[in-house]
C-alpha cells in the first residue's frame, strides 16, 4: 500500500508497504520501498518488535533501537519533523493543486472514473482508479464539494501533474 508522509513545510516522502511477515505476537517484518521523483530511490527490509507497550525498530534483527511514540494512524514522528500520514492517498490540496482540484502524482492509467459531473462528494471518498506502477491506486477527494468538471476518461494514459477532477468545495 502507497503511504504518503507530509512535513508541515509540504515535503514529502512516499512508501510503498511491499511485504509484511508477522513472526510472533511481538516480532513483525516489514519490505518496503521509498518513491522520489516517481523513482525508486530505496528498498528496506526492517523488523519492528514490541516489549512491555514499547515499540523497537531493526534492520538486522540483532541491534534495536527505540521508537518515539506515534501518533497514528494520522502523524508520525521522524527524528525533527512531524509527518500527517496518508494511507492510499493524498489529498488535493497537498498535490501541488488548488484545495478541489485532483492531479495525477506520477504517470498512469485510468483504469475506473467512481463519480459523475454535478454529484457530491466528501473527503475520504475514493473518485477515480488509476493504475500507476503496476498497482492500481485509489484517488481519494480532499475536500467536501460538487465535482465541476472531469477532464479525463477511463483508459487514458496520463503524465504527472495532469488535471482530472475539478471540485467546487462547498
Amino acid at each position: 500500500m502507497r503511504t504518503y508522509l507530509i512535513d508541515e513545510d509540504k515535503n514529502e516522502v512516499i512508501v510503498d508497504l511491499t511485504r509484511t511477515k508477522v513472526h510472533s505476537s511481538e516480532l513483525v517484518e516489514f519490505d518496503f520501498s521509498t518513491i522520489e521523483d516517481n523513482e525508486l530511490k530505496d528498498k528496506k527490509t526492517i523488523f519492528v518488535r514490541q516489549l512491555c507497550g514499547q515499540y523497537f525498530v531493526s534492520e538486522d534483527n540483532k541491534r534495536w533501537s527505540k521508537v518515539s511514540r506515534q501518533d497514528l494512524p494520522s502523524r508520525m514522528l521522524n527524528i525533527d519533523r512531524v509527518f500527517n500520514v496518508y494511507r492510499g492517498y493524498k489529498p488535493s490540496g497537498l498535490s501541488g493543486g488548488n484545495e478541489g482540484e485532483l492531479l495525477t502524482q506520477m504517470p498512469g492509467k485510468i483504469v475506473k472514473i467512481m463519480t459523475s459531473v454535478g454529484e457530491t462528494v466528501e473527503a475520504g471518498q475514493t473518485l477515480i482508479i488509476l493504475e500507476a506502477m503496476k498497482m492500481e491506486n485509489e484517488i481519494k477527494c480532499g475536500v467536501n464539494g460538487v465535482v465541476k468538471e472531469i477532464h479525463v476518461s477511463e483508459g487514458d494514459a496520463l503524465d504527472q501533474g495532469v488535471l482530472m477532477i475539478e471540485i467546487e468545495a462547498t
